[in-house]
This record gives C-alpha cells, sequence and structure tokens, in this order.
C-alpha cells in the first residue's frame, strides 16, 4: 500500500485509512471521473477505523510490485460524507 499526497489532505491518519482497508468487508467499484488524469477505476473502502470513526477511503489498483504481490495506491481518505451513507450501512454486515 502506497499514499498520494492528496490522501492525507483531510487530515486521515494511514494507520486509521489502512484499517478501514482491511477491515471493511465490503469494496465497491467506481469508475475514474471524466477529468481525472488516472483513468484507473478507484476501489471505494468505507467503514469505521480503530476509533469508530466512519471513514471513506479511495485507491487505485497499481501493477504488481516486484515480488508479483498486489499494489494499492490511496489517493483519498476522509470522514464519510452523506453520498456514501447508504453503502456504508449495507456494508456493515459485510466488516470483519
Amino acid at each position: 500500500m502506497s499514499w498520494t499526497h492528496a490522501s492525507r489532505r483531510h487530515g486521515v491518519a494511514r494507520y486509521a485509512a489502512r484499517f478501514v482497508v482491511e477491515h471493511c468487508g465490503l469494496v465497491y467499484l467506481q469508475p475514474a471521473p471524466a477529468a481525472s488524469l488516472v483513468p484507473d477505476p478507484r476501489l471505494v473502502y468505507l467503514g469505521d477505523d480503530e476509533t469508530g470513526q466512519a471513514l471513506e477511503v479511495i485507491g487505485v489498483e497499481m501493477e504488481p510490485d516486484a515480488n508479483g504481490e498486489d499494489h494499492l495506491r490511496i489517493i483519498h481518505a476522509m470522514a464519510l460524507r452523506e453520498k456514501y451513507r447508504r453503502q456504508y450501512e449495507e456494508a456493515k454486515r459485510w466488516r470483519v
């Protein structure tokens, strides 16, 4: 997992975002915005960090690393917005 500078814009700690990615249970696929410089689809992780704060974390799958392992680049992390509330509630039953 790696992080863009923009992923820290909203003050979410890396460990909190990582916790959501590892425990969200259900991942949503979202197309890239039309004006995006990165055309890859986004993976949307919705869940609570270790303190119970609801977060949205968005990443892009990158080419496998030198060891052939998958690589996720986190491009966005912030407190959950209302636009993701329905999916967040749906994903609750899949959390680990």
